[in-house]
């Protein structure tokens, strides 16, 4: 299921740099120079239309705080989420997106925990989006979060491992105080 959301992002973005190529992209056009698609990219990443993501070569990127969550990412949040709990749901769903890229795939306990994290986090989502729109508000948010988690080939890759490492197993929905 993850696989088919990822390809679906990835349809959209590729729609989305062609469609800009076709309509000129705006800045070089003028000058009659097409962008290459990381200039399409990069471009809008200037103008704040979308995220400046890390594209560092590491599995963990750039975490200057240590608080579990990729600085970018926190970035992306606190411009997004201005809701106080929204906030620290978003915070806590990137926090268990980055752990289930760096848990060691081949510790079981450790991937249990991970799973957990990630359980806690959708709970914890369904608690503080409420209304109408809820679960909309919820699926766009864990969406965006899984896709600037893993946005390198290797942290798609890790990420692609995690669930590979999961397949099969049974996870119960967790009880009590689930937000951190």
């Amino acid at each position: 299921m993850n696989e088919l959301k990822r390809f679906r992002a990835l349809c959209a973005s590729m729609a989305l740099a062609s469609a800009l190529t076709a309509c000129g992209g705006g800045g070089a056009a003028s000058s009659g120079a097409a962008l290459t698609p990381q200039e399409q990219i990069a471009q809008l990443e200037a103008s704040g239309a979308l995220p400046s993501l890390d594209r560092t070569d590491s599995v963990a990127g750039i975490d200057a705080n240590a608080n579990g969550v990729r600085d970018d990412i926190e970035r992306y949040i606190e411009k997004k989420y201005t809701v106080a709990a929204e906030r620290a749901a978003a915070m806590q769903m990137a926090r268990a997106f980055q752990q289930m890229l760096l848990v060691n795939k081949q510790d079981a306990a450790a991937l249990e925990a991970v799973s957990e994290l990630g359980s806690r986090a959708i709970v914890c989502g369904s608690s503080v989006f409420a209304g109408p729109a809820a679960s909309v508000e919820l699926s766009q948010m864990t969406t965006s979060l899984e896709s600037m988690t893993t946005n390198t080939k290797l942290r798609l890759l890790a990420y692609l491992e995690y669930n590979k490492a999961r397949s099969g197993s049974v996870s119960t929905m967790p009880k009590g105080a689930v937000c951190d």
